[in-house]
């Protein structure tokens, strides 16, 4: 499901377009202290968000600086870190390592088990330390891999599923002012995150035989159903209460999460474009 939860970049401002690239890099920063180097490998946007946003919400302090990596060794760059950075480093860890499990049993692809098994001992070892998310992100995934071999046609069932465990990630503190709307936007946004994901991935789901919620349904009903699951999202959102990037967070959210789906409608349009173009006159 990685991938979504990033910012249409050609939108956003310069210092905000910095500021975005200096959570990521803060976040990559995290993974390597906090997880170890490998984990680096696992680094995504969507867990830069998820950092941003709870540092705003819970209005951390942020410590922040020039670095070289080994990846840029030549030139600095700005990183922003929180304590939420270290937390969503600890959330994309498992959720990496679940995703390249999930790589191995639809694909049987060897490097996704080699890549898993060597995550395996770090992913027990912050199950142990977030018994709760742990807890959720089994159950939830147990239960979305039933309803997917059933075969199940309603996508609000594995898309409920897929949010309860978004919704448990969104609370890095138990007991906080905060907590339930945290919850509930996690919740609403993993629903929509689901069927996004199943959306983009229909047409060469069909090709290959592979289960899709949204097999029956034509480009119209799914176009409703993303909206109508983008705004539950946006009003949990709004009840939130962000002040620092939250020109950031609004573009990812208002645009940035639309990218994919988008970019798959214009090639597809195109490549009808082209099919109607080819064909001889009668």
């Amino acid at each position: 499901m990685f991938g979504f939860v990033t910012a249409a970049s050609e939108l956003l401002s310069q210092q905000n377009t910095l500021r975005y690239r200096a959570w990521y890099c803060g976040l990559c920063r995290s993974l390597g202290e906090v997880c170890g180097q490998s984990c680096r490998l696992l680094l995504n946007y969507d867990m830069a968000f998820l950092a941003m946003l709870l540092s705003s919400v819970h209005r951390l302090e942020e410590a922040s600086g020039e670095y070289s990596c080994a990846a840029h060794p030549l030139k600095k760059h700005l990183e922003i870190r929180t304590a939420a950075s270290d937390y969503a480093a600890d959330m994309n860890v498992i959720l990496g390592y679940y995703k390249l499990l999930d790589d191995w049993h639809d694909d049987r692809n060897p490097a996704a088990f080699a890549a898993a098994s060597a995550f395996a001992p770090k992913c027990r070892e912050l199950e142990r330390k977030y018994p709760r998310q742990a807890q959720a992100i089994a159950a939830c995934l147990e239960n979305l891999s039933e309803l997917e071999q059933d075969g199940e046609c309603n996508p609000d069932l594995p898309a409920n599923c897929f949010g309860r465990l978004m919704g448990e990630l969104f609370v890095m503190r138990e007991g906080d002012e905060s907590e339930q709307e945290l919850r509930a936007f996690g919740r609403t946004l993993g629903r929509f995150i689901y069927v996004m994901d199943a959306a983009t991935d229909l047409e060469s789901d069909l090709r290959h035989e592979r289960y899709n919620c949204l097999a029956g349904y034509d480009s119209e009903g799914i176009y409703q159903i993303l909206q109508i699951m983008g705004g539950d999202f946006m009003r949990c959102y709004q009840r939130l209460d962000v002040t620092a990037d939250k020109e950031i967070a609004d573009n990812i959210l208002t645009a940035g999460v639309w990218q994919k789906y988008a970019a798959k409608k214009n090639k597809q349009s195109k490549k009808e474009k082209e099919n109607d173009n080819g064909k001889k006159p009668v």
